[in-house]
């Protein structure tokens, strides 16, 4: 190949870029462009992981996630967590020491919830009751507001500062349990993402639901008849004489002060029978002498009994089927206040208008009924993060 062919060769070579030092160069080229990609991927790949750990760390995945849709407005995994905490607190409220007959635990507090089975509801643990609870709360909670706000009824000035001091002291209430500020209190026993201001807010809506409630129930309760009262709760009026056994310093009761107390009934009892043996009698002898402050200033009378209301002795004579008017006896009574004996005098048919407790009971059953309509047809869908709901920080 003379010189000038060869020349003419490499030249097109080079413009078709197939001679060696251009191959060379678009090799070196081409490894430095997968290195870059590398190192832009790894990159990306460490900026994900610094933002994925931050929203760990934060409170976003609790404020700014949807937990649960009820009715069409969303509520977060903190907003529900804070109502989850106030349906926990009231049960142990309610019941102080007695949670634990139901076989609740509140030791661990509301992080012990997901490993305790819990005896109410339809099985599950407590964590699944206290939740299941919780969304019928909300769901009640949202239609009262919806209620309020269709009737005009708002808080005044003076029930909203009553939420607003209800956290008053609460910085120095935090101080005290050892937490650094009101706002870590409040994440720690009402969940991650919850603070005093977003606490005030969800008090302020509880606050005005449940003005609503007390005006219904109270609407409810003057609408309960006589009868129904009669139908539903029947009552006996009955006096008695309550002859206390004397207690021991450690506050047991011996035989012997038992017998005594029992001696002393039968005594007045013979005392009733010896005299006119009427019912205004057996009223003065009850004023003399019973020692139960709810009855001995009025004869001995409770006017409205139901059943199951008094202790198990006394409840029995009341309601033996073939009680009439004028029996009398004596039975033996014991409560967390005293042990003694009861001298009893049977009046008869109770007075409904004086029965409070059967009025509340009805009271609340046309409540309860009003809820239902009032909650008929609102669609409640818990989402991904529901699972982040009831836990603390």
């Amino acid at each position: 190949m003379s010189a000038s062919t060869e020349k003419k060769v490499r030249q097109a070579a080079r413009e078709a870029g197939t001679d060696k030092k251009t191959i060379a160069a678009q090799e070196e080229a081409r490894k430095k462009a997968i290195n870059n990609r590398r190192w832009t991927w790894a990159l990306i790949g460490i900026a994900v992981l610094v933002v994925l750990v931050f929203i760990l760390n934060s409170t976003l995945l609790y404020t700014k996630t949807t937990a649960v849709t009820i009715d069409g407005r969303n509520y977060s995994p903190a907003e529900v967590t804070y109502a989850y905490a106030n349906q926990y607190q009231t049960f142990v409220n309610n019941y102080g020491s007695y949670a634990s007959l139901f076989g609740l635990d509140t030791s661990y507090g509301l992080s012990g919830l997901a490993n305790q089975q819990s005896s109410m509801g339809d099985g599950g643990t407590w964590r699944d009751y206290f939740l299941n609870q919780t969304l019928t709360a909300l769901k009640q909670n949202q239609a009262l507001g919806k209620y309020a706000s269709e009737n005009g009824i708002t808080l005044t000035d003076e029930e909203k500062q009553t939420v607003e001091d209800s956290f008053a002291t609460l910085e120095e209430t935090a101080k005290e349990y050892g937490y650094g500020s009101a706002d870590k209190f409040i994440a720690a026993n009402y969940g991650r993402g919850n603070n005093v201001e977003s606490v005030k807010k969800y008090a302020g809506e509880m606050e005005l639901a449940s003005k609503v409630y007390n005006q219904v129930l109270e609407e409810k309760s003057g609408e309960v008849t006589l009868d129904e009262i009669k139908e539903q709760y029947p009552t006996v009026a009955v006096r008695h004489i309550l002859i206390k056994a004397e207690a021991t310093e450690d506050g047991t009761y011996t035989d012997e002060a038992k017998e005594a107390a029992k001696t002393k009934a039968e005594e007045i009892l013979q005392e009733w029978k010896d005299g006119d043996a009427t019912e205004e009698s057996f009223a003065a002898l009850a004023e003399e002498y019973s020692e139960d402050p709810g009855s001995n200033t009025n004869g001995g009378l409770y006017d409205s009994v139901m059943q199951g209301q008094m202790v198990e002795e006394f409840d029995a004579f009341c309601f033996d089927e073939n009680r009439k008017s004028g029996d009398t006896a004596i039975v033996y009574g014991e409560s967390g206040s005293y042990t003694g004996y009861h001298v009893m005098y049977f009046v008869g048919e109770g007075d409904p208008a004086n029965n409070e407790t059967g009025r509340s009971y009805i009271a609340s059953e046309k409540m309860s009924e009003w809820l239902n309509t009032l909650t008929e047809g609102m669609e409640t869908t818990t989402k991904f993060f529901y699972r982040l709901a009831g836990k603390t920080a």
